[in-house]
């Protein structure tokens, strides 16, 4: 019973949407078709507005790396879990931890674990909305650098969940790249 009650937490954890953010370029509810047009969805995502009880957060600063051939990323994968790519991320330029690509995540997660190596305080609680529509409150924490495949975002904003045995990489992190995931590697391109 236990195991199922993780299962079900990560899955709900792996598909984490902030209910006062969003990373999204347009507002609303939509798709971006084949040529990259914003299709009106909001007819489907109808439904009451979540209000936070906390401050938004800005987006973190993105540097650019020193890959000047061109503006494709590419990290190799050591492993899936449950399918899922798993990579490492470098935190603050000297802690390396194993994450999930988690393409549905729009903040990036890390362990009690992983928080107490890199020697975080949580600044605040965020409540965060899941696909079920089910809420869950984390504490919320700044990181100095996230690093992976030469891309590089500095304070960056992470939320804190305690029952996590792996951290998720989210799209707070890599929201400038779209995402290839091929075979053995994940590629972020530029847009």
């Amino acid at each position: 019973m236990k195991k199922l009650s993780q299962s079900i937490l990560l899955s709900l954890v792996l598909n984490l949407i902030p209910s006062h953010i969003s990373a999204q370029q347009n507002s609303g509810c939509f798709m971006v078709d084949s040529n990259g047009n914003p299709l009106d969805l909001g007819h489907l995502c109808a439904g009451p507005e979540v209000k936070s009880r906390t401050q938004t957060i800005s987006n973190p600063r993105s540097i650019p790396s020193n890959n000047t051939e061109s503006d494709v990323f590419v990290v190799p994968i050591k492993r899936r879990q449950g399918g899922t790519p798993v990579i490492d991320v470098r935190f603050n330029d000297r802690h390396v931890f194993e994450m999930l690509v988690d393409t549905g995540a729009s903040w990036t997660v890390i362990t009690s674990p992983m928080a107490k190596v890199l020697k975080v305080k949580p600044q605040q609680k965020l409540t965060f909305q899941t696909p079920s529509n089910s809420s869950v409150e984390f504490d919320v924490a700044q990181v100095a650098s996230v690093e992976t495949g030469g891309m590089i975002s500095e304070d960056l904003y992470i939320a804190i969940a305690p029952t996590l045995d792996i951290g998720l990489l989210g799209q707070n992190f890599y929201q400038m790249y779209d995402i290839t995931i091929k075979y053995n590697v994940v590629e972020f391109r530029s847009r």
